[in-house]
């Protein structure tokens, strides 16, 4: 079984993330009272408007300051707390492997930080990892009883396959049965480009959190001389020589990919935060994705 690089979570981060929940900026219909607005009317304490009397209503929704003022049966409706679908895509592709820590172990980790605030608050919360198609997934689940299979899902998910984000965002985006947060983890770096994939999420009414991972060294590589690289994904090789002005190119190449994935997300009302493996894990999900917007 595959293994972490080091263990989750200590109690005393588990208790922090119980106080925090993950943002959405738009209502979407529930299926149980949670802790967040829906679209729907219900019975809970936040007053939201009036309708008529029709028979069969329930008496005890009457309104009866209302009819003695004006002689007329009008209910008082009511917004309905329910629970938000929270839908944790992670790139399982075989690019993810890369780093010390690895990229997919940090990014499994930030998955299951999530997934247990959205738990601790009594959201609805699935997992499904992807390459260039859909792969493991954890079914929506709500309630903190889970959260040991969770856990365990986590520990047991395994990386293959090149990136394909058109391919395996439609997919998901069909199968889903309600719309929700879909917060996407990945270094999207895909031959084939995201756009069309995360445009699938939108069409399907998603509210989508982009979470681009590198690690450190690709940023900053440190190669020096005549080397082989090997794609992680397809195998193919090519001899270069890397120097300076090499370095320099690739930087500016790399800058100007990160720079199209926000313009991207500032398109789409996507939120949208960069980290690096090198992060610090408990600044990053309590207030860098704070500030991005995905966590309040």
């Amino acid at each position: 079984m595959p293994e972490m690089s080091d263990p989750l979570f200590s109690s005393d981060f588990l208790r922090r993330l119980e106080l925090v929940s993950i943002a959405a900026k738009k209502a979407f219909v529930g299926t149980m009272k949670g802790e967040k607005r829906s679209t729907r009317r219900g019975s809970s304490v936040e007053f939201a408007d009036f309708r008529s009397y029709t028979p069969g209503d329930d008496f005890r929704r009457v309104d009866w300051n209302v009819y003695g003022r004006l002689e007329k049966l009008f209910l008082k409706l009511f917004m309905e707390e329910e629970d938000l679908d929270v839908s944790l895509l992670l790139d399982a592709s075989t690019s993810m492997n890369y780093g010390e820590p690895k990229k997919f172990d940090y990014a499994r980790r930030l998955a299951a930080a999530l997934g247990y605030i959205a738990l601790s608050n009594l959201d609805r919360v699935s997992v499904t990892s992807f390459s260039d198609t859909l792969r493991a997934q954890f079914p929506s689940t709500r309630g903190r009883g889970y959260l040991f299979r969770f856990f365990e899902f986590f520990e047991q998910l395994e990386t293959g396959g090149a990136t394909d984000f058109t391919a395996s965002l439609r997919a998901f985006a069909q199968r889903a049965p309600r719309a929700g947060v879909a917060v996407v983890i990945s270094d999207f770096l895909a031959p084939g480009g995201y756009e069309t994939g995360l445009k699938a999420l939108m069409a399907r009414g998603f509210e989508v959190h982009i979470i681009q991972l590198f690690d450190r060294l690709e940023l900053r590589p440190e190669l020096v001389g005549d080397l082989k690289l090997v794609d992680a994904e397809t195998g193919a090789a090519k001899e270069v020589t890397i120097s300076d002005s090499v370095l320099r190119a690739y930087r500016r190449n790399l800058e100007g990919f990160t720079a199209g994935l926000r313009n991207c997300c500032m398109k789409y009302g996507f939120a949208y935060t960069m980290t690096t493996t090198d992060a610090p894990f408990e600044e990053l999900v309590l207030k860098s994705l704070r500030a991005a917007g995905m966590v309040k």
